[in-house]
């Protein structure tokens, strides 16, 4: 499943990792029960609270969530419950359960890529890098000012691309957030495309529908059409062959598909041979002298 030029780039420190709500999905809170929900189960739960206040707003959710307009879906519900509810309703979600991270976490970690970027705005992969890096691993939002400088330097680095659960009036959730991110802090989405130029994406427990995502790629694919693809982790049977080239062509990226199950159990074993295999390219490259 894992391409020779992937695992290599891995290894000499040439990659960025990329990864989404998918891996969050696999924690569990401190009741040992509740899981992390989905963007659209989120939305889906979030649209009781606004239809309680205005019962006429369900149909039009409803509508712009069959069209697969989550943004603004998410923008009705914000306006109608207000910021406050809003803010309450999240946390509730994605802070107060006390999600611990799980395997697949460990095993991010485990690849050692230097600069790992995340829309995820809950806090698990955070708690596990101050373990596991014992206060070494630097935490910076896309609003930070210092972004760039922290990715210059050699130590480990997290970007919440989306924000944090902590900081609620920063998170990125809705079309105006984005519309307002991209405006005011638009040196971040530069320094996103600088790093698609110099680094080889792996993209893990994303969806290729998320707008950040396919708004850069598309951007990288058409402003740098010879360039080496990226690489994308996806679930097998998601699309049809056609679909797939159609994908691959357009966001110049190489779908990499493990096989599907309910739970994604598949993932992590995957993952599991991806850091088997980069250890091992480590331990060549060393012995070669080929960094």
């Amino acid at each position: 499943m894992w391409p020779e030029a992937l695992i290599r780039d891995i290894a000499a420190q040439r990659a960025v990792l990329f990864f989404g709500a998918g891996i969050s999905m696999n924690s569990i809170g401190v009741d040992g029960v509740t899981r992390p929900k989905s963007w659209i189960s989120f939305l889906n739960e979030a649209t009781k609270s606004s239809v309680a206040i205005f019962p006429s707003l369900k149909k039009d959710i409803k509508a712009l969530m069959a069209k697969n307009d989550l943004l603004t879906a998410c923008e009705v519900i914000r306006r109608a419950i207000g910021r406050d509810d809003f803010v309450e309703l999240v946390k509730k979600e994605f802070q107060i359960p006390g999600y611990k991270p799980a395997p697949i976490h460990d095993l991010l970690w485990k690849l050692d890529i230097r600069i790992a970027i995340t829309p995820n705005f809950d806090n698990i992969y955070d708690a596990l890098v101050a373990a596991r890096g014992n206060g070494t691993v630097t935490v910076k939002r896309y609003f930070d000012s210092d972004v760039a400088d922290s990715i210059r330097r050699k130590e480990r680095v997290v970007i919440k691309a989306h924000g944090s659960v902590t900081d609620p009036d920063h998170l990125i959730f809705t079309r105006a957030d984005y519309a307002k991110a991209r405006s005011q802090y638009s040196r971040f989405y530069e320094l996103l495309d600088a790093l698609l130029r110099t680094h080889t994406f792996l993209f893990v427990g994303c969806g290729l529908d998320d707008p950040d995502i396919r708004l850069l790629l598309e951007d990288y694919c058409y402003r740098h059409p010879y360039s080496p693809q990226h690489y994308f982790v996806i679930p097998s049977k998601t699309l049809s062959a056609p679909v797939k080239g159609v994908v691959e062509e357009s966001l110049r990226v190489k779908l990499l598909e493990y096989k599907a199950t309910p739970d994604h159990a598949n993932l992590t074993i995957e993952l599991g041979k991806l850091v088997s295999a980069v250890e091992n390219a480590r331990i060549e490259m060393g012995k070669q002298l080929s960094w």
